[in-house]
């Protein structure tokens, strides 16, 4: 979404939060950490991004062939303010998540939209150690903090020789690796010690993709114990916020706004500006072909392992393609029901 948005703006206007976001200078890494992403075949990746612009508007055909080039972007030009405009947005969504997210846009498309720039992230793949569904049972979740109320849920167990650190520091953080069949993605739990909603938020106030890269960096392979909560997360978020606290205020600005590598200038008209930023995820996170499993449910309350994560408060969930380090998702685990 970033990148897309990066290569509608003028060269000198990309200022440092464009380029600590993304590294417009390595276009061709770009293009190929995405065709790593999609050109596995033991795993589903699929990353699709589309921009649907209002076919009254002249949209530059250098930007369209960067944009279907570089990121795959379709780039499709449609009556936003029709009454089946979002419904045609909703559908493309819908067909790259295999239906699991069926409408990202509620209601009408405002009259004022001149563009909807969509990314859509579709992951599906089996852990290469697999949970044992028959050690799965309802375990206390305390959202809080172990001294406050908590609620049941299914919790799986695994114990297995996984990536493991600790930082033994005042932050006191545990990470755990858990990867997926031929070791393409993996899944990273991040906790802080005697975590709850309030501790992680502070985590995740200070928290940077370098913290945790170094993290990874210092992890070993060793014997892990792990409790982890079957989860089916969805969240429907509002990121523009977001985006103009990390230092992106201007495209959201009609006076400052400068997408003009995308658009034309035309007439003395208003500038193109972004109105607002959606995210919806939709993330299911099971014991996943669990079938030939060694381990029983008498392994659940032993905690010999030297190394053990425990997700019965809240954690990060980091998911993470190896073979390039670009993250898929990221996002913190606050109720797992």
């Amino acid at each position: 979404l970033l990148a897309n948005m990066m290569a509608s703006t003028p060269i000198d206007n990309r200022r440092d939060p464009w380029r600590r976001q993304t590294c417009h200078e390595e276009d061709d890494y770009e293009n190929d950490a995405r065709q790593s992403i999609v050109a596995q075949n033991t795993q589903i990746i699929r990353v699709a991004n589309a921009i649907f612009y209002h076919n009254s508007i002249p949209i530059s055909q250098q930007y369209v062939k960067l944009a279907r080039e570089l990121y795959g972007s379709l780039v499709y030009p449609l009556d936003l303010n029709a009454d089946n405009s979002a419904g045609v947005i909703n559908r493309w969504v819908n067909d790259m998540t295999a239906g699991k997210i069926s409408r990202m846009i509620e209601g009408p498309i405002s009259n004022s939209a001149g563009m909807v720039v969509a990314n859509a992230l579709y992951f599906k793949a089996e852990w290469k150690r697999q949970f044992d569904g028959y050690s799965t049972r309802d375990t206390a979740f305390f959202p809080d903090g172990m001294d406050r109320s908590s609620y049941s849920v299914k919790m799986m167990f695994l114990s297995a020789c996984l990536p493991f650190y600790r930082t033994y520091d005042a932050s006191d953080i545990t990470i755990v690796g858990l990867p997926y069949r031929d070791n393409i993605t993996t899944m990273y739990l991040i906790q802080p010690a005697n975590s709850s909603r309030m501790t992680l938020r502070r985590l995740q106030g200070t928290l940077n993709a370098k913290t945790v890269e170094s993290w990874i960096a210092r992890m070993k392979l060793q014997k892990t114990s792990v409790r982890l909560p079957k989860m089916h997360l969805r969240s429907s978020l509002d990121l523009s916020q977001s985006f103009q606290r990390l230092g992106f205020s201007s495209i959201f600005s009609p006076a400052k706004s400068d997408l003009s590598n995308m658009f034309p200038a035309s007439g003395g008209g208003q500038k193109p500006y972004v109105n607002q930023i959606v995210h919806k995820l939709d993330l299911t996170v099971d014991e996943s072909g669990t079938e030939g499993a060694a381990a029983t449910a008498a392994l659940i309350d032993r905690i010999g392992s030297p190394a053990f994560f425990n997700g019965n408060t809240p954690f990060l969930i980091y998911l993470r393609h190896e073979p390039t380090g670009l993250p898929l998702f990221y996002g913190p685990v606050f109720d797992p029901r």
